[in-house]
């Protein structure tokens, strides 16, 4: 059989999210598979964006095809030219249609969500504004049916559809659009044999979803009123309502867990077992007349949802395992703590910073990089510089005059060290710019980042690795400075000395010889040798002392660019352990609970799925494949000009995060996990057949979980009838036992062949039987063999809404606002002048102490007028409504006095007189003491009046019951009551 989703507002938004997740790991045929498409209908965009929570079940996507979410608005134009074209819809705006395109104005555009309306326009009743959104997009709707229709028929041609409509009735989206579009799928069915379902949720507070939104209780009552309605026109056939309280008159469920349970109940409706609740009805066939019912449902097998989630988060874990670490440990696989790393030999180290350009040829810039110098030369080094210069000046100071070569000499020695030196002298030479020394720092980190990166990519280093590696070349830099930092010092100093040196060489050479040695022809000479020695070493000082600021130069820009390289490596592991952090709490919370509670609905335990953990996961054969696979893929979606920066910023994104879980998903099938879900099984069995007291246990269990999520009243429901459905899997034959394939030699135990129960799917329905024997035994349904669960569900049908407590104490809560909203209480109904019927007997004392209160008050305040009767001339109360100019409206006749109106008239006098009284106290003009106690006084006289006019044996009961009245008419003068 077809069925089709049909889902309104939040709440079916919810429940078809919790529906995927179950769908997306069910294992049946193809030819079994029931077919299923949704068709989500909302006004609030967020509920249908891809990002809005929810919508990722393990990575992967929930959201349904855009042709299959309607998102409903119109602006003021569109509504505009709709209530021209449509009159009987006038009345959703005002008062029998009347001033519509001045309140239409005043509203504006019905382009935001309904839920919203409240806070934009407060008192406003939402629910008629769906109704005018839903006609604005009615062609929408229907095209929308006939292709979700037409696509289902496609894939299956059945002539039945199954419809499932999931609705909150306190939600202002589904409580508006409900009774509309089931009018709209009676005229227009989207298949020739129709059938609609209508799940139903009540608003009612809990400790997990707080109170609901203001009014919903009172608008889900008005929404029964209409469904019983409906019901009667045949507009649906089932109705299953959920509420809070079960039949046992307990809450085991908050208001996301009745969602769950409302979504687990339609995967067992469509899980393409023959249909026991309602046959489908024939061609030509007449509507039956809906029904009202609730539903329980108990499962005893393995969580196939969370199986799935916990093994993919594990897979994902050794992942993150190898990625940082890749570190392999027999048993265990890739753990999450760091290995042994052996130290880098020496001569494999000295060619590593020799490629990467961190040699001491290239920190003094005497190897060339590639990517800056080209092919170019490497440059002399400094000592053949000056032996050539020096050479280059013992031949000029040769053609000089003896006395003149000294002074020639150190001119030459400082021309050199100023222009000569390399052309262009040693501070243009040494002093190059930041900007240069930068390039060659940035070309030094893109070699390193480029090695790292592939050698990680490759699996060679893991990303621990990476940084630790390049920790210790950033302190092989740093051990450096040090030295450097000497030498230069030492090379200023030596520098200095020599100076000091020449300076005195040149000053003795400068004293004149005495009388004698000017008598004997001797002159003042140097000693040209020692001096071009000495200038050379000072030559060599001051060129190496330059060099080697150039290299501390080059050195503090490298260690700031790789510093910043090892920043991005250690982002990118901390990402990494974030991700493990919340990946390894999403893996321990999918699995199942340590001690499980007698009658757990989880069959699979801690101590079933190790081995097949260790089958699935662990395995070295098994793992290493699965993070062959799952690794080239993360790198292939990193992208080929990918760097450690890029991963660092996109490992922790939610599109990345999605992607690794729903590859390690797509590499664990739902057919993968059957072995497990099947073991699970045959070990509860064996514990049923170990245990023979274990049946009782199991018994009181399953009918608890089981129980009707709604509590009812039976002497109120004599005609109810209830229907039970055990589905159990078939027996395995014989020959079928299976055992897993672990090789003993990786260090994983066998595990134990699966047995073939015993137990009959007979001896199974004992745990359905009730103690006595009482009721008709369930249905027996047999599913696939290998399914691994049982499923007890439970339709309690033909109940009277008058019958429910929820309804009954949502009747409360309705008739508590109908006697402090005035007329807005017929707002919360579609259509105010229908006349629908009533669920449960109003309290008439309650209308008739709200109506004295009104009476009382209006006529102190002179809204209400004494006039003779036409026809018999005996006085009548009368109430006259006037426009802003003064000018009569209405006149409508109460009764002859204020106690055949209290008994008459009590529906105009909570409408539209109490809404009258509430505009006349917010004018503003009877706030002040004097008007209260003229209001007052007022009050008294009347009351005592009626007293005087009534007989004697009433005189007690008229004054207690309008002198309570006076009270609470005080209070609402005062605005201490709400109104």
């Amino acid at each position: 059989m077809n069925h089709l989703y049909l889902g309104l507002g939040g709440a079916g938004v919810r429940v078809w999210q919790a529906l995927c997740r179950r769908l997306a790991c069910r294992i049946e045929p193809a030819g079994r598979r029931a077919v299923l498409e949704p068709l989500l209908i909302d006004t609030d965009p967020k509920e249908f964006r891809d990002d809005a929570p929810g919508w990722r079940h393990l990575g992967s996507s929930l959201v349904p095809p855009a042709p299959q979410r309607l998102l409903l608005g119109a602006s003021a134009a569109e509504l505009h030219a709709l209530l021209r074209a449509r009159p009987e819809l006038r009345a959703c705006l005002a008062l029998e249609g009347l001033d519509w395109e001045a309140r239409l104005l005043e509203l504006g555009a019905f382009d935001a969500p309904l839920s919203q309306v409240a806070a934009r326009l407060p008192g406003w009743p939402s629910r008629r504004l769906g109704r005018l959104l839903l006609a604005h997009g009615q062609g929408r709707v229907r095209l929308a049916l006939d292709a979700v229709s037409q696509a289902l028929q496609a894939r299956h041609t059945h002539p039945s559809l199954t419809l499932h409509l999931v609705v909150q009735l306190g939600g202002a989206t589904g409580a508006g659009l409900l009774i509309d579009l089931l009018q709209l799928l009676r005229q227009h069915p989207p298949a020739t044999r129709c059938s609609v379902h209508l799940h139903a949720l009540l608003p009612q507070d809990d400790t997990a979803a707080g109170r609901p939104a203001p009014l919903a209780e009172v608008q889900a009552y008005a929404v029964l009123r209409e469904l019983q309605a409906a019901a009667q026109e045949g507009l649906f056939e089932l109705c299953l309502l959920s509420a809070r309280t079960d039949e046992r008159g307990l809450q085991p469920l908050d208001a996301a867990g009745r969602e769950q349970r409302l979504a687990d109940w339609i995967f067992q409706r469509v899980s393409g077992e023959p249909e026991w609740l309602t046959p489908p009805r024939a061609a030509g066939q007449a509507a039956r007349r809906g029904e009202f019912a609730a539903f329980g449902l108990a499962e005893r097998t393995a969580d196939r949802v969370a199986l799935r989630s916990h093994l993919s988060h594990e897979l994902l874990l050794r992942l993150l395992a190898q990625l940082r670490y890749n570190h392999w440990r027999p048993g265990l696989g890739f753990v999450t703590h760091p290995r042994p790393v052996p130290v880098e030999a020496m001569e494999s180290m000295e060619a590593l910073l020799a490629g990467w350009g961190l040699s001491e040829a290239h920190l003094q810039l005497a190897a060339p990089l590639s990517e800056i110098d080209g092919d170019s030369p490497p440059g002399t080094p400094i000592e053949q510089e000056w032996q050539a210069l020096e050479a280059h000046y013992r031949q000029l100071i040769d053609l000089v005059a003896p006395a003149r070569r000294a002074t020639e000499l150190r001119r030459l020695f400082e021309q050199g060290l100023e222009e000569r030196f390399r052309g262009q002298g040693i501070d243009a030479a040494f002093d190059l710019p930041d900007h240069a020394l930068r390039r060659r720092a940035v070309v030094v980190r893109q070699r390193v980042e480029s090695t790292l990166w592939e050698d990680w990519r490759e699996g060679r280093r893991a990303l621990h690795e990476c940084g630790q590696l390049l920790a210790a070349v950033l302190a092989d830099l740093a051990d450096r400075v040090e030295p450097l930092r000497q030498e230069q010092h030492g090379l200023e100093t030596q520098a200095a000395l020599l100076w000091q040196q020449i300076e005195a060489a040149e000053q003795a050479a400068a004293v004149r010889p005495g009388m004698l040695a000017r008598l004997r022809g001797q002159t003042a000479q140097v000693d040209v040798e020692a001096l071009i020695e000495l200038l050379r070493e000072y030559a060599l000082a001051r060129t190496r002392s330059a060099a080697v600021t150039l290299t501390l130069r080059l050195v503090a820009e490298i260690e700031a660019q790789l510093t910043t390289l090892q920043g991005m490596i250690d982002a990118g592991e901390m990402e990494l352990a974030a991700l493990v952090e919340t990946t390894d709490a999403a893996a321990a919370a999918a699995l199942p609970p340590a001690r499980p509670e007698a009658g757990e609905s989880r069959l699979d335990t801690r101590e079933l799925l190790n081995p097949w953990r260790q089958q699935l996961i662990t395995r070295e054969t098994m793992q290493r494949e699965h993070l062959r696979v799952l690794r080239a893929g993360l790198f292939a979606r990193l992208g080929e000009q990918a760097s450690f920066r890029i991963f660092a910023q996109r490992i922790g994104e939610a599109a990345t995060c999605d992607a690794l879980l729903a590859a390690c998903a797509q590499r664990l099938p739902p057919a993968q996990l059957q072995p497990v879900v099947a073991g699970a099984w045959d070990a509860w069995l064996a514990g049923l057949q170990a245990e023979p007291e274990r049946l009782a246990r199991e018994q009181a269990a399953l009918r608890a979980q089981a129980a009707v999520s709604l509590l009812w009243s039976s002497e109120q429901a004599p005609g109810a009838s209830i229907q039970e459905c055990l589905r159990v899997p078939a027996l395995p034959e014989p020959g079928d036992a299976v055992s897993a394939d672990v090789d003993e030699d990786e260090g994983g135990g066998g595990i134990a062949a699966r047995a073939v129960p015993t137990l009959q799917p007979a001896d199974l329905a004992r745990l359905l039987r009730r103690p006595g024997g009482a009721g008709t035994a369930p249905t027996l349904q047999m599913r696939a063999e290998g399914e691994g669960a049982l499923v007890l569900i439970r339709l309690v049908r033909g109940l009277p809404l008058q019958a429910l407590r929820p309804v009954q104490e949502l009747h409360r809560l309705h008739e508590a606002h109908r006697l402090q909203a005035g007329r807005a209480a017929l707002w919360l109904q579609l259509d105010e002048a229908a006349c629908l019927p009533e669920l449960l007997a109003v309290d008439v004392q309650a209308q008739q102490a709200r109506a004295r209160t009104v009476v009382l008050l209006a006529e102190a305040l002179g809204l209400l007028r004494h006039e003779p009767e036409p026809l018999t001339g005996a006085p009548v109360l009368v109430h006259v409504s006037l426009d802003a100019d003064g000018f009569e409206i209405a006149r409508v006749r109460l009764g002859r006095d204020p106690l055949e109106a209290v008994d008459q008239a009590r529906e105009r006098v909570l409408h539209d007189l109490f809404d009258e009284v509430c505009a006349e106290l917010q004018s503003g003009r009877h706030g002040s003491p004097e008007a209260i106690a003229g209001l007052r006084d007022r009050m008294r006289d009347r009351i005592e009046m009626l007293r005087r006019q009534s007989p004697p044996t009433q005189w007690d009961t008229i004054s207690r019951d309008w002198n309570e009245a006076a009270r609470e008419a005080m209070k609402l003068i005062r605005q201490e009551c709400p109104r």
